[in-house]
C-alpha cells in the first residue's frame, strides 16, 4: 500500500490548490496588472466587436460586458457620466470585455484621470492633425515616452501592484484617435502614423456633419471619404474601427478592413429591445 506523505499530498494538492487562486482572482480581482487583450486581438488583425455605454450606472456596463463584447467604450464625452461614474463602470466590466474610456476632449487631464480609474485605453475625439495626435500619445504615456502625470490609484489596485503597473503601462494601455472631420480624413496619414496611436475610429455623424452633410453618413462624398481613411490605415497598418448601426454596415466595414467595430448603444439597444416588446404586443391584441 501507497503511504500519504508530506510531499505526495503536496504534489497531489498543488493543481487544486491553483485552480482555487484562478477562481479567487477572477472573482475579487488580482493585484497583477490586466492584460489588454483588445490591444493584443487587434494587432492580430482580429475583429472586436463592441458597444458604446451612455447610462451612468455600474449595472448596465456589467450586463453588457457579460454578453462577451470584446470591449465596451463608456462614454463621457456625449453621455451624463463623470469621472466618479466611470470608475465604478470600469469595476463592473467584467472578462473578455476590454474596459474603455472616450474623454471629453484631447486633454492631458481628462486622459490621466481616465486612465487612473483603471480602463485599459482611451478614445481621444476630434484628433484634427499631427500636433493633437502627438498630444494625445503623449498624454496615454508616462515618461520619458510621454507626459502622463504618475498616481495610477485604481489602475495600479490601489498600489499593491505600483510597480508592475509602472513597468507594463506603456505597453498595455492603448491610444484611440478618432478621425471625424474632413481637415482630420485630409491629415489621416499624418495623425495615424504618430508613434503611440494604437487605432483609430472614424465617427461618421461628427464627419458627415463636418462636410455639410448632417444625419447623413451614407452621402456618397462621405462614404468616399471613409473608405480614405481604411485606405490609409490598411497601407500603414493601423487598425481601424466604425460605428455599425447595422448588419449591412458590418459587412462593409468589414470589406473596408476594419476590425474595431461597435454594435450600437446601450441606450439604443434599450429602445429597439423595448419598442419591439411593445410593437409584438400590440399585435396580439390587434
Amino acid at each position: 500500500d501507497s503511504v500519504l506523505t508530506a510531499s505526495t499530498f503536496s504534489t497531489a494538492i498543488a493543481p487544486l490548490i491553483r485552480g482555487v487562486n484562478r477562481f479567487k482572482g477572477r472573482l475579487y480581482g488580482s493585484p497583477v496588472m490586466v492584460v489588454n487583450r483588445l490591444k493584443r486581438m487587434l494587432r492580430e488583425g482580429r475583429v472586436a466587436l463592441g458597444v458604446m455605454v451612455t447610462i451612468p450606472h455600474p449595472d448596465v456596463a456589467e450586463m453588457l460586458s457579460l454578453l462577451s463584447f470584446d470591449w465596451l467604450l463608456i462614454d463621457l464625452e456625449h453621455a451624463p457620466i463623470d469621472f466618479g461614474d466611470l470608475e465604478v463602470m470600469a469595476m463592473a466590466v467584467r472578462e473578455p470585455a476590454t474596459p474603455l474610456a472616450r474623454v471629453p476632449g484631447n486633454d492631458p487631464v481628462y486622459v490621466k484621470r481616465a486612465l487612473d480609474t483603471g480602463v485599459l485605453g482611451v478614445m481621444v475625439p476630434h484628433v484634427d492633425s499631427r500636433e493633437e495626435a502627438k498630444l494625445a500619445a503623449a498624454s496615454v504615456r508616462y515618461p520619458p515616452k510621454g507626459i502622463r502625470g504618475v498616481g495610477p490609484r485604481r489602475a495600479d489596485r490601489f498600489g499593491l501592484a505600483r510597480k508592475e503597473y509602472l513597468e507594463r503601462a506603456n505597453e498595455e494601455v492603448m491610444l484611440i484617435v478618432q478621425i471625424e472631420s474632413g481637415k482630420a480624413v485630409e491629415n489621416v496619414e499624418e495623425i495615424i502614423t504618430v508613434e503611440g496611436v494604437d487605432a483609430y475610429f472614424i465617427g461618421p455623424s461628427d464627419l458627415s456633419a463636418s462636410m455639410g452633410y448632417l444625419g447623413n453618413w451614407r452621402a456618397p462624398e462621405v462614404v468616399k471619404a471613409i473608405e480614405r481613411v481604411a485606405e490609409a490605415g490598411r497601407a500603414h497598418g493601423v487598425p481601424g474601427g466604425i460605428y455599425c448601426p447595422d448588419a449591412q454596415a458590418v459587412k462593409w466595414a468589414l470589406d473596408l478592413g476594419l476590425t474595431l467595430l461597435a454594435l450600437g448603444s446601450d441606450y439604443r439597444f434599450l429602445v429597439a429591445g423595448a419598442q419591439a416588446k411593445l410593437e409584438d404586443a400590440r399585435k396580439v391584441i390587434g
